[in-house]
C-alpha cells in the first residue's frame, strides 16, 4: 500500500491492497498469501479499537451529561 500524509496525493487502502493481491492463484503459505492475511488482522484489530474507543466514549458522555 502507498500511504502519505498528504492530502491531495491518492493512496491504496487495506481493503485495495487485499483485492489486488488476492486476483488470480495465490500459493498456499506464500508471502502473498500470508501478506493478506496480515492486512485483514490490520483492518480488523483497527476496526475493533475505533469501535470500543466510540462505546468508551459514549458510556462516559451518557453518565456525565445523562442523556
Amino acid at each position: 500500500p502507498r500511504l502519505t500524509l498528504n492530502p491531495l496525493v491518492p493512496v491504496e487502502t487495506i481493503t485495495t491492497y487485499i483485492v489486488q493481491v488476492s486476483m488470480g492463484d495465490v500459493p498456499q503459505n506464500s508471502p502473498e498469501f500470508r501478506s493478506i492475511f496480515a492486512a485483514g488482522m490490520v483492518l480488523f484489530l483497527f476496526t475493533f479499537g475505533i469501535n470500543n474507543l466510540g462505546l468508551y466514549l459514549k458510556r462516559k458522555f451518557y453518565q456525565k451529561y445523562e442523556l
